[in-house]
Protein backbone atom coordinates (compact mmCIF):
# COMPACT_ATOMS: atom_id res chain seq x y z
CA UNK A 1 0.00 0.00 0.00
CA UNK A 2 1.68 3.37 -1.18
CA UNK A 3 0.13 6.98 0.35
CA UNK A 4 -2.97 4.92 0.93
CA UNK A 5 -3.52 3.69 -2.15
CA UNK A 6 -2.97 -0.52 -3.13
CA UNK A 7 -0.66 -0.99 -6.57
CA UNK A 8 -1.79 -4.10 -8.32
CA UNK A 9 1.38 -5.11 -9.30
CA UNK A 10 1.52 -7.51 -13.06
CA UNK A 11 -1.98 -5.71 -14.19
CA UNK A 12 -0.40 -3.81 -16.79
CA UNK A 13 1.95 -6.87 -17.95
CA UNK A 14 -1.16 -8.72 -18.03
CA UNK A 15 -3.25 -6.34 -19.74
CA UNK A 16 -0.95 -5.84 -22.48
CA UNK A 17 -1.25 -10.22 -22.97
CA UNK A 18 -4.94 -10.02 -22.69
CA UNK A 19 -8.29 -7.54 -21.95
CA UNK A 20 -8.25 -8.27 -17.91
CA UNK A 21 -11.19 -8.00 -15.42
CA UNK A 22 -11.54 -7.42 -11.75
CA UNK A 23 -14.13 -9.99 -9.83
CA UNK A 24 -14.99 -8.47 -6.56
CA UNK A 25 -17.37 -8.74 -3.68
CA UNK A 26 -19.48 -5.65 -2.69
CA UNK A 27 -20.43 -4.91 0.88
CA UNK A 28 -24.46 -6.48 0.51
CA UNK A 29 -22.44 -9.58 -0.91
CA UNK A 30 -22.63 -9.40 -4.61
CA UNK A 31 -19.93 -10.61 -6.74
CA UNK A 32 -19.53 -7.84 -9.36
CA UNK A 33 -17.28 -8.46 -12.66
CA UNK A 34 -15.80 -4.67 -14.12
CA UNK A 35 -12.77 -3.33 -15.45
CA UNK A 36 -12.06 -1.31 -12.28
CA UNK A 37 -12.64 -1.95 -8.51
CA UNK A 38 -13.68 0.96 -6.51
CA UNK A 39 -10.84 1.49 -3.82
CA UNK A 40 -13.34 0.23 -0.57
CA UNK A 41 -13.43 -2.93 -1.92
CA UNK A 42 -9.43 -3.71 -2.90
CA UNK A 43 -9.45 -4.82 0.60
CA UNK A 44 -11.56 -7.25 0.34
CA UNK A 45 -9.58 -9.07 -2.03
CA UNK A 46 -10.16 -9.70 -5.95
CA UNK A 47 -9.68 -12.03 -8.80
CA UNK A 48 -8.11 -10.87 -12.02
CA UNK A 49 -9.63 -12.69 -15.18
CA UNK A 50 -9.82 -12.77 -18.90
CA UNK A 51 -12.67 -12.18 -21.08
CA UNK A 52 -13.67 -15.57 -21.43
CA UNK A 53 -13.47 -16.07 -17.57
CA UNK A 54 -9.80 -17.83 -17.04
CA UNK A 55 -8.25 -16.59 -13.84
CA UNK A 56 -5.12 -14.64 -14.04
CA UNK A 57 -4.84 -14.00 -10.41
CA UNK A 58 -6.21 -13.96 -6.95
CA UNK A 59 -5.59 -11.15 -4.59
CA UNK A 60 -6.49 -12.25 -1.19
CA UNK A 61 -7.98 -9.67 1.24
CA UNK A 62 -6.06 -7.60 3.08
CA UNK A 63 -5.54 -8.90 7.05
CA UNK A 64 -7.84 -7.06 9.57
CA UNK A 65 -6.63 -4.65 11.18
CA UNK A 66 -5.36 -6.32 14.70
CA UNK A 67 -3.56 -8.88 11.89
CA UNK A 68 -2.35 -5.88 10.12
CA UNK A 69 -0.54 -4.59 13.38
CA UNK A 70 0.80 -7.80 14.61
CA UNK A 71 1.91 -8.13 11.04
CA UNK A 72 3.95 -4.90 10.94
CA UNK A 73 5.26 -5.92 13.99
CA UNK A 74 6.74 -9.12 12.42
CA UNK A 75 7.89 -7.48 10.21
CA UNK A 76 9.90 -5.01 11.91
CA UNK A 77 11.48 -7.63 14.52
CA UNK A 78 12.51 -9.65 11.19
CA UNK A 79 14.44 -6.31 9.79
CA UNK A 80 15.49 -5.50 13.44
CA UNK A 81 17.18 -9.15 13.30
CA UNK A 82 18.38 -9.10 10.10
CA UNK A 83 20.45 -5.42 11.24
CA UNK A 84 21.67 -7.36 13.74
CA UNK A 85 22.74 -10.37 12.29
CA UNK A 86 24.63 -8.30 9.81
CA UNK A 87 25.93 -6.88 12.32
CA UNK A 88 27.30 -10.21 14.05
CA UNK A 89 28.57 -11.49 11.07
CA UNK A 90 30.82 -8.17 10.73
CA UNK A 91 32.19 -8.08 14.06
CA UNK A 92 33.49 -11.73 14.55
CA UNK A 93 34.55 -14.28 12.28
CA UNK A 94 33.89 -17.62 14.47
CA UNK A 95 32.90 -18.31 17.45
CA UNK A 96 36.17 -18.33 19.41
CA UNK A 97 36.58 -14.70 18.28
CA UNK A 98 33.56 -14.05 20.62
CA UNK A 99 34.94 -16.10 23.57
CA UNK A 100 37.78 -13.83 23.02
CA UNK A 101 35.98 -10.66 22.92
CA UNK A 102 33.55 -11.22 25.84
CA UNK A 103 36.80 -12.66 28.09
CA UNK A 104 38.13 -9.34 27.04
CA UNK A 105 35.37 -7.08 28.19
CA UNK A 106 33.85 -9.04 31.84
CA UNK A 107 37.99 -8.95 32.34
CA UNK A 108 37.97 -5.01 32.08
CA UNK A 109 34.67 -4.91 34.56
CA UNK A 110 36.22 -7.08 36.87
CA UNK A 111 39.11 -4.94 36.72
CA UNK A 112 36.77 -1.70 37.55
CA UNK A 113 34.83 -3.63 39.86
CA UNK A 114 38.47 -4.40 42.12
CA UNK A 115 39.35 -0.78 41.72
CA UNK A 116 35.80 0.09 43.36
CA UNK A 117 35.81 -2.30 46.06
CA UNK A 118 39.44 -1.41 47.10
CA UNK A 119 38.37 2.52 47.17
CA UNK A 120 35.46 1.38 49.09
CA UNK A 121 37.29 -0.54 51.46
CA UNK A 122 39.67 2.64 52.13
CA UNK A 123 36.63 5.18 52.56
CA UNK A 124 35.32 2.55 55.25
CA UNK A 125 38.89 2.47 56.93
CA UNK A 126 38.38 6.37 57.09
CA UNK A 127 35.29 6.51 57.89
CA UNK A 128 35.36 4.11 60.81
CA UNK A 129 38.81 5.48 61.74
CA UNK A 130 36.78 9.70 61.82
CA UNK A 131 33.29 8.26 63.89
CA UNK A 132 35.89 6.50 66.31
CA UNK A 133 37.95 9.79 66.66
CA UNK A 134 34.33 11.65 67.29
CA UNK A 135 33.15 9.26 69.70
CA UNK A 136 36.40 9.33 71.65
CA UNK A 137 35.65 13.45 71.50
CA UNK A 138 32.36 13.21 73.15
CA UNK A 139 33.30 10.58 75.54
CA UNK A 140 35.90 13.30 76.69
CA UNK A 141 32.85 15.49 77.23
CA UNK A 142 34.05 17.57 74.10
CA UNK A 143 32.20 18.74 71.31
CA UNK A 144 32.63 17.41 68.20
CA UNK A 145 34.59 19.79 65.42
CA UNK A 146 32.40 20.86 62.45
CA UNK A 147 35.66 19.73 60.25
CA UNK A 148 35.17 15.96 61.61
CA UNK A 149 31.15 15.80 61.34
CA UNK A 150 32.18 17.35 57.92
CA UNK A 151 34.31 14.99 57.02
CA UNK A 152 31.68 12.16 58.25
CA UNK A 153 29.34 13.49 56.28
CA UNK A 154 31.48 13.31 52.99
CA UNK A 155 33.00 10.16 53.47
CA UNK A 156 29.46 8.61 54.21
CA UNK A 157 28.41 10.18 50.28
CA UNK A 158 31.64 8.52 49.10
CA UNK A 159 30.96 4.98 50.14
CA UNK A 160 26.90 5.52 49.33
CA UNK A 161 28.29 6.61 45.57
CA UNK A 162 30.93 3.56 45.26
CA UNK A 163 28.32 0.75 46.41
CA UNK A 164 25.95 1.99 43.70
CA UNK A 165 29.02 2.50 41.04
CA UNK A 166 29.86 -1.26 42.17
CA UNK A 167 26.05 -1.93 41.94
CA UNK A 168 26.10 -0.68 38.29
CA UNK A 169 29.37 -2.32 37.20
CA UNK A 170 27.96 -5.47 38.39
CA UNK A 171 24.73 -5.19 36.68
CA UNK A 172 27.02 -4.14 33.11
CA UNK A 173 29.28 -7.64 33.91
CA UNK A 174 25.75 -9.43 33.86
CA UNK A 175 24.29 -7.67 30.77
CA UNK A 176 27.08 -7.79 28.73
CA UNK A 177 28.37 -12.11 30.00
CA UNK A 178 24.43 -12.32 28.65
CA UNK A 179 24.70 -10.76 25.42
CA UNK A 180 27.99 -12.58 24.37
CA UNK A 181 26.09 -15.20 25.14
CA UNK A 182 23.04 -14.72 22.83
CA UNK A 183 25.46 -13.54 19.86
CA UNK A 184 27.32 -16.80 20.23
CA UNK A 185 23.93 -18.85 20.09
CA UNK A 186 22.89 -16.61 17.62
CA UNK A 187 25.85 -17.05 15.55
CA UNK A 188 25.75 -20.79 16.12
CA UNK A 189 22.15 -20.71 14.91
CA UNK A 190 23.61 -18.62 11.70
CA UNK A 191 26.28 -20.79 10.77
CA UNK A 192 26.19 -23.77 12.42
CA UNK A 193 27.93 -25.35 15.15
CA UNK A 194 31.80 -24.95 15.14
CA UNK A 195 34.13 -27.40 14.08
CA UNK A 196 36.23 -28.95 17.13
Amino acid sequence: MIGGFFIVASVNTLAQDKKVFFRYTTSDGRKIVSQTIPPQYVRNGYEMLTIGGEILKVVPPSPPEADAERLAKERKLAKEQARTDLELRQTYSSVKDIDSAKARNLQELVNTISILQANLSSIKTQLKAQEEHAAAIERNGKTVSEDILKNISTLRAEEKDLNNQIKQRQAEYDGAAAKYEKDKARFIEIFGQPKQ
